[in-house]
């Protein structure tokens, strides 16, 4: 007879548990995916050309489509904004994106599904050469539209008849039509010269600004990742054996640079030089130094934290045999201790060096963004966007991912396997 009490169980099925964990953790590697590859797709790999000024004016659109005047012959470069189908020109078919010649004296501009929106869209003509001349190699040269180039610019010359032309140059001198810029010893006035904007990338890696900040991220990345990891050892490994009073508080202490906003570390070491001697402060603050020790302030706590991690996990057993059997502490750490920590030591260090790399709050409020004197790679994205130069911006983040991606493959490859497997 069966009791009644009885009840069958049943084990619920983990689809559901598993499909959830996927679902979260997914999201948050597709995002991180999506912000890599939005990166690289925003550039354009390709040499633009030189455009003149904006002739779409601000409007809305109208059941007969905007016409713009254009002049025949002549190429455009043509960009649909979110309320444009495309553009069409004497009765052709409908343009997207990109350059065309124009075959008549006008285009008119193809609203997508909806009238009256404003106008979004972009058509700017191609500039042309009106003259130049060449004075102790120095090539002049007026447009016959405003250019939009700046000083310090690059730009790709070429010319098909004579040489000395040919190459990515730095403009030198430039008004709204007029550039100038160095050609090689003995070029003369040629036929026909092209002029092209370089992408930008080859505009960041010709700049001399950005070059300095890549070679200022590499020594500063580098000298604080050293200092941080001849402080994060002893402390890590004091904090993992000893027990002592007051323990609580330091670990406490130890863990304010990670918890505390990085504009504040910086404000902080402004106010603290304040009280140093004249000398000490007038070396440090606004100059290269300062850029070391912002770095170092916030990537120091992360690498005793994981320094720390990595001697706890490191049997204490191993550590008293060696001095049962006559070794002193000072060896026992030497030839025991640190040839099993390596793995985290690694750690430690391609951490605190990623983390250098991308610290810019406690730089620009304790070194400054001076150009060529405390830049670094963060800075340079800051002072590109202030200036309006989205692309130059980007190139120096996908600057910033390459360096840490080969600094993430050498610590793979040097045996950091089973800590980031």
């Amino acid at each position: 007879m069966k009791d009644k009490d009885s009840r069958v169980f049943r084990v619920a099925s983990d689809k559901p548990f598993l499909i959830g964990l996927g679902i979260l953790g997914g999201s948050y590697l597709l995002i991180i995916v999506s912000m890599v590859l939005a990166d690289l797709f925003f550039l354009n790999y390709v040499d633009q050309p030189v455009l003149g000024d904006e002739l779409v004016k601000q409007g809305r659109h109208i059941e007969s489509g905007v016409i713009v005047p254009t002049e025949t012959g002549r190429r455009y470069f043509f960009r649909a904004g979110k309320n444009e189908k495309g553009l069409r020109q004497a009765d052709g078919p409908l343009l997207g994106t990109g350059l065309f010649i124009a075959d008549s004296s006008e285009v008119v501009l193809i609203s997508s599904d909806e009238q009256f929106k404003p106008v979004t869209a972009s058509l700017r003509p191609e500039v042309r050469l009106k003259n130049y001349a060449i004075t102790n190699n120095v090539a002049t040269l007026t447009t016959d539209e405003p250019h939009g180039l700046l000083w310090g610019e690059f730009i790709r010359v070429s010319s098909s008849d004579e040489v000395g032309w040919d190459g990515i140059r730095e403009i030198t001198e430039t008004t709204s039509d007029q550039l100038s810029f160095m050609v090689d010893e003995g070029a003369s006035l040629a036929g026909s010269i092209l002029l092209s904007k370089p992408n930008p990338l080859v505009q960041a890696m010709r700049s001399r600004d950005i070059r300095f900040s890549i070679k200022l991220s590499l020594i500063s990345c580098t000298l604080t990742t050293l200092f941080s990891l001849w402080i994060a050892v002893p402390i890590g490994y004091v904090m993992s054996r000893f027990q002592f009073r007051g323990k609580a508080l330091i670990d406490t202490l130890l863990d304010i640079p990670i918890v505390l906003p990085p504009l504040v570390v910086g404000l902080s070491l402004l106010i603290l030089f304040r009280y140093m001697p004249d000398w000490l402060s007038d070396a440090v603050v606004y100059k290269w130094p300062a850029v070391v020790l912002a770095q170092f302030m916030v990537a120091c706590a992360f690498a005793v934290r994981t320094m720390r991690v990595t001697f706890d996990q490191i049997p204490q057993r191993f550590e008293q045999v060696a001095l049962t059997l006559g070794c002193n502490r000072k060896k026992a750490f030497w030839r025991v201790i640190m040839p099993q920590a390596k793995g985290g030591l690694l750690a430690a260090g391609t951490l605190a060096w990623a983390r250098a790399l991308g610290e810019f709050g406690p730089i620009l409020v304790f070194a400054g963004a001076t150009r060529q004197k405390t830049e670094v790679l963060p800075t340079s994205a800051f002072l590109e966007l202030q200036a309006g130069r989205t692309e130059g911006m980007l190139a120096v983040s996908l600057i910033m991912i390459a360096a840490a991606a080969v600094v993430f493959i050498v610590a793979r490859t040097l045996g950091m396997k089973r800590i980031f497997a």
